[in-house]
């Protein structure tokens, strides 16, 4: 009879090691953001590892968000994926706002 009490499996657990490897290079201080975040993905051998790493930390985020702010999950995405409509969208200087 198996003990075994881990959160996650052994290759769950390695694509979160992963994806944190990759958002810590990235929010590392650097001269160029970019440039350190296509590092750090080129470094990792198995970009699937990766998508599954970033796609869980991203649930986990928005979990903990979610709990701190009163809000449901899907009302966290919801407001991120406004708010990058917004940010996208933005009239810049110099532009006429449409």
């Amino acid at each position: 009879m198996s003990t075994d009490r881990r959160w996650v499996s052994d290759a769950q657990y390695r694509c979160i090691r992963a994806g944190l490897r990759v958002l810590s290079a990235w929010t590392r201080p650097s001269r160029d953001p970019e440039a350190a975040l296509s590092r750090a993905l080129r470094y990792e051998p198995d970009g699937g590892q990766v998508t599954v790493g970033l796609a869980t930390i991203a649930r986990l985020l928005a979990m903990e968000l979610a709990a701190a702010t009163g809000r449901t999950e899907r009302e966290v995405l919801e407001e991120t994926g406004a708010t990058v409509e917004r940010l996208q969208y933005a009239a810049t200087p110099g532009s006429a706002a449409g």
